[in-house]
């Protein structure tokens, strides 16, 4: 193959990604009902954020293709008080695909699997605050798997 024919056919992906770090914090000290003295992380704020993806699209042959990944950071699910410990959502990754053909002049039909991973959702308590999830130490108070998702959709522009 020659190099400007695998330019033209590289011409057809795209690569993209992000990353978020966010930092919040809440004073517990300021709710005489707690007793807590320190801050903690807001309820359901990840620290770290990720996203992404590698694209196909050939508008040529109407055919796209898309490769997905999401990961999020630790982050608390139920707040604790004196007597319970604040119970985490342990990181999970996700991984999506999508297939895109073009039929006819404006149909379209799309394949979609998501979650392919299907790693379990895992909530618990760090009993001893390691900011991980450790199987031996820590108390899990829920954890389930979702499945895989796969869906086909048939649609056309009048």
């Amino acid at each position: 193959m020659k190099l400007g024919r695998i330019a033209d056919v590289l011409s057809n992906f795209y690569v993209f990604a992000n990353l978020a770090y966010i930092s919040s914090e809440i004073d517990v000290s300021v709710d005489p009902s707690t007793q807590l003295n320190g801050n903690r992380p807001l309820q359901g704020q990840s620290p770290y954020i990720l996203n992404g993806g590698i694209a196909y699209s050939n508008p040529v042959i109407g055919f796209d293709a898309t490769v997905l990944f999401n990961r999020i950071g630790r982050r608390i699910w139920l707040v604790g008080s004196n007597s319970y410990l604040d119970t985490y959502e342990n990181p999970r990754n996700l991984l999506d695909l999508q297939f895109a053909k073009r039929v006819f002049k404006n149909g379209e039909i799309k394949l979609n699997i998501s979650d392919i991973l299907n790693n379990e959702f895992v909530y618990y308590q760090d009993q001893n605050d390691n900011g991980k999830y450790d199987k031996v130490e820590d108390t899990k108070i829920l954890s389930s798997r979702v499945g895989t998702n796969v869906s086909m959709t048939l649609s056309y522009k009048f």
